[in-house]
């Protein structure tokens, strides 16, 4: 198998950067709110192969405690910080529940969605990526 150029370490560790800037670009609006649950990381083998090498997608998902009534201040801080790093802003859903961006000149994305009364998600995401060696996925 030919390897691709991109460590799986690397890709996580830059979704736990990207996850840990947005929770400091929030916490202005959510105070000293903590995660509500284990951090869950996930690689997906991606659906479109090229013959000898293998494809990847990571997805790092948080938790925090965030009460349903601050969504809203929360998404706009998330919004401006998505902003002021050049992200690419996904269209506002109107409800004040959810904020996601892309960033720029890349398929990265983190996304954050009201999950419940006291729980908002952030979640952070590579798209397919040629990897070093295949990343345990569960399936290997």
């Amino acid at each position: 198998m030919n390897a691709g150029n991109v460590t799986p370490d690397s890709v996580e560790q830059k979704a736990h950067t990207l996850t840990r800037q947005t929770l400091d670009a929030i916490r202005p609006a959510i105070g000293a709110a903590a995660h509500t649950g284990a951090d869950r990381g996930r690689w997906e083998a991606c659906t479109t192969e090229t013959p000898g090498q293998h494809r990847f997608q990571y997805t790092y998902t948080v938790d925090v405690a965030v009460p349903e009534n601050a969504s809203a201040a929360v998404m706009t801080a998330a919004r401006a910080h998505f902003t002021e790093m050049g992200y690419l802003l996904d269209p506002s859903d109107g409800t004040g529940r959810r904020a996601g961006a892309t960033l720029p000149k890349s398929t990265w994305t983190v996304r954050l969605g009201v999950k419940d009364a006291s729980t908002t998600v952030i979640e952070t995401g590579s798209d397919c990526v040629f990897t070093t060696h295949d990343p345990h996925t569960g399936a290997n």
